[in-house]
């Protein structure tokens, strides 16, 4: 289960489902988040515009817009309106896709079908395992021991506090939780 879009609305936990997937997008070397001003909000640029994932397409095109070209650049301003509309509008795609596709009940208010409550539980089992994960990188900090880049988007989706940086074979060397805030107050 590797779907942070789905496994929002299926955990009916929209609030962190951007921000988790921007820095998935992020640690796969699809954006590049640019060093801003403190204070400003992050900057992405697009490094590649064709994704393997259909749900990173999702991502992509909401936060860079139907014909982004490699180099593209987006400021994750929630005063921008229409990048504050582009990310609405996937929103409510992403929920009618759950509901076509068989997580959400036809008709009912974000209730889910057997389907849906199947991999509810496959997502609280791996919410455990992410969660041991963060208080062991947290008890081990002063060795440098982070929070896995595969398990950092998880982390923050499941509302963990997003401060320490991820290592895997490389730092990535940006706010964590800057983006995180920037992309929550998109929504």
């Amino acid at each position: 289960m590797a779907d942070l879009l789905l496994a929002a609305v299926v955990l009916r936990r929209p609030e962190h489902a951007l921000a988790a997937q921007v820095l998935s997008l992020a640690l796969a070397g699809l954006v590049r988040v640019e060093p801003t001003a403190c204070g400003s909000p992050p900057a992405l640029t697009l490094l590649d515009p064709e994704p393997a994932s259909a749900r990173d397409r999702v991502a992509l095109l909401a936060v860079f817009g139907d014909d982004a070209e490699r180099g593209a650049r987006v400021v994750l301003d929630p005063a921008d309106d229409g990048l504050r509309a582009r990310v609405r509008s996937a929103s409510r795609d992403v929920v009618q896709a759950a509901r076509r596709d068989g997580y959400l009940e036809p008709g009912r208010v974000r209730r889910l079908t057997e389907k849906g409550e199947a991999v509810r539980a496959e997502l609280v089992a791996l919410e455990d395992s992410v969660e041991r994960e963060v208080a062991d990188a947290g008890a081990h900090d002063h060795a440098r021991e982070h929070v896995s880049s595969g398990a950092l988007p998880w982390a923050v989706l499941f509302g963990h506090e997003p401060g320490w940086v991820p290592v895997d074979r490389r730092t990535v060397r940006f706010d964590v939780a800057a983006v995180c805030d920037a992309a929550d107050a998109l929504q």
